[in-house]
């Protein structure tokens, strides 16, 4: 057999298994690929269309009613070094997660983790561009925490990394410490809503009674998301109004 050969099987036996880490991953390169092509650049891919369209600007946000941006800027990077440490923790964490609790749960768990980072920019680091899957990554992290600790597991691990990684955030300048936090809460909260509470419902629930919990408080999660969106939209609002009367 081919070293090719098994590149294309191991490759293949990612998509069957983690479909969604493996989806997502894709997603993500082909993104960056794309602001490479319309900047002409590795680097700078921030100089495109594609990634002033999607990028996370809070104020575009609220003027303009670009709310796409809240999810759309999680799959906008600034050059390959931040977009391949990312994938490298998606794959990591997708490979430990999503075939544990679910393509779906994974899938929904990635997205209200992302949109969750987005918020937490939106209302404490209002005027900052930022772009990237880390309020994603982040949120897969607080996930997998509350997860392990209902089941019993080790979660050394995992603090570890967590601490690592918010100390960086803390430390290095030019990262969206709001965003990470954002998507750590976010994450471990839907987690604890799409996961944990459920598998504490008495049996005779039943599977069926157990999805419907699972979904619905889930559901709720995103509903609050949304409104702590909107209140955060709102103040910001108000801030920006205020300083162009100001300005007259």
């Amino acid at each position: 057999m081919s070293t090719q050969t098994r590149r294309g099987g191991a490759i293949a036996r990612f998509f069957r298994l983690q479909p969604v880490t493996a989806w997502l991953i894709t997603a993500n390169l082909a993104v960056y690929l794309a602001t490479v092509a319309q900047s002409r650049s590795f680097m700078d891919n921030h100089h495109s269309a594609l990634f002033d369209a999607t990028a996370l600007f809070p104020p575009v946000v609220v003027v303009r009613d670009e709310w796409w941006r809240l999810l759309t800027s999680a799959f906008q990077h600034f050059g390959p070094m931040h977009l391949l440490l990312n994938m490298y923790m998606l794959w990591i964490l997708g490979y430990g997660i999503e075939r544990s609790i679910g393509h779906l749960r994974f899938l929904a768990l990635y997205l209200i983790s992302a949109i969750g980072g987005s918020v937490a920019v939106l209302h404490f680091s209002p005027i900052a561009l930022t772009a990237g899957a880390s309020g994603a990554i982040f949120g897969l992290m607080g996930a997998y925490a509350i997860v392990a600790m209902s089941m019993k597991l080790d979660v050394k691990g995992v603090a570890v990394l967590l601490a690592l990684n918010i100390g960086i955030s803390i430390v290095v300048p030019g990262i969206s410490l709001a965003a990470h936090l954002g998507g750590l809460v976010v994450g471990a909260i839907a987690a604890l809503a799409l996961v944990v509470l459920p598998r504490l419902l008495p049996s005779r629930t039943g599977r069926a009674g157990r999805e419907a919990a699972s979904w619905t408080g889930y559901l709720v999660v995103a509903v609050l998301l949304g409104v702590v969106a909107w209140f955060s939209a709102e103040a910001l609002l108000s801030e920006l109004a205020g300083a162009a009367l100001s300005g007259l």
